[in-house]
C-alpha cells in the first residue's frame, strides 16, 4: 500500500493492564480510555505496540522488556436486532516488547531469544478489519519470576493500573488522567462510596504524630463506636 497516496483512518486503541475489556463497556456513552491514531489497513501489531509505547503516560511497566501487549479486535454484532448495540471480539494476536533481543530469559539475561507466539508483523487488513472497528490492547507485565506472561493470562474485565480511569473520556493519559481510586481518596470517598473524614488518603491520620506513639482516637463512627482506635 502506498501511504503517501492513501489517506489514513482515525483508530480508537482502548487499553487496560492485565485484563481485557468486556464487551459490554462498548456500548456505554462513557467509552474506556483510548488513544486516537492515524493508520493504514496494512498497519501491524507492532506499529500499534509502538504507538503505545510512545503515548504519554507511562502505559507501559519500566523496564517494559518481556512486556506482552495482546490485541483483539472489536466489532458490532449486527445479527441481532438493529435496535440493540452489541459488541464481539475477535482475537488478533500479541507482540512481546524486545522480543529477539536479550533480557527475555530469567535465567540468562545477556541471551537474545526469540519467541514463537507472537504474531507482529500482522496488519489490521489480515483480520478483515473494518474501519469504524476499535481495536483493544490488554497490557500484560512479566510475571513474578522475570518471565513472559502468556496471552492466556489475560482475564476480561477489571484490570489494574492504566486503562482503569474513566474520567477524560478518549483521552490518552496525562495530567488530567487519574485512577478511579485516587480520584475518589480527592473528593473525600473511600471504597464502598462511604465517606471518609478524618483521614488522609491512605488512611492515614490527620495531625502531627511520630512512629510509636498512640494516635488520638478517630472520630466515632455512625452508632458512637470509635474508628481505628489502637490500630497504628
Amino acid at each position: 500500500m502506498d501511504r503517501h497516496a492513501t489517506s489514513p483512518f482515525a483508530l480508537k486503541l482502548f487499553y487496560r493492564t492485565s485484563a481485557f475489556h468486556r464487551p459490554d463497556e462498548f456500548t456505554t456513552d462513557s467509552l474506556p480510555p483510548y488513544l486516537t491514531i492515524h493508520t493504514w489497513p496494512d498497519c501491524t501489531l507492532d506499529e500499534l505496540t509502538q504507538h503505545i509505547a510512545a503515548a504519554d503516560g507511562n502505559l507501559l511497566p519500566d523496564p517494559a522488556i518481556g512486556t506482552r501487549l495482546a490485541y483483539r479486535l472489536i466489532f458490532q454484532d449486527t445479527r441481532g436486532p438493529a435496535s440493540l448495540t452489541k459488541y464481539t471480539v475477535k482475537e488478533l494476536g500479541s507482540v512481546v516488547i524486545g522480543d529477539g533481543g536479550p533480557g527475555l530469559d530469567p535465567e540468562d539475561v545477556d541471551a537474545e531469544r526469540t519467541l514463537d507466539d507472537t504474531e507482529p508483523n500482522k496488519t489490521l487488513a489480515d483480520a478483515r478489519f473494518v474501519v469504524g472497528d476499535y481495536v483493544a490492547c490488554a497490557i500484560l507485565p512479566p510475571l513474578s519470576d522475570g518471565s513472559v506472561a502468556p496471552s492466556s493470562s489475560a482475564r476480561m474485565g477489571r484490570g489494574t493500573g492504566a486503562g482503569e480511569s474513566r474520567l477524560a473520556v478518549g483521552r490518552a493519559p496525562d495530567g488530567t488522567t487519574r485512577d478511579r481510586e485516587v480520584f475518589m481518596s480527592r473528593h473525600g470517598r473511600g471504597r464502598g462510596g462511604m465517606a471518609v473524614r478524618g483521614l488522609r488518603a491512605g488512611g492515614m491520620p490527620m495531625g502531627e504524630w511520630r512512629r510509636g506513639e498512640k494516635l488520638p482516637d478517630m472520630p466515632p463512627a455512625p452508632g458512637g463506636r470509635p474508628r481505628n482506635r489502637g490500630r497504628f
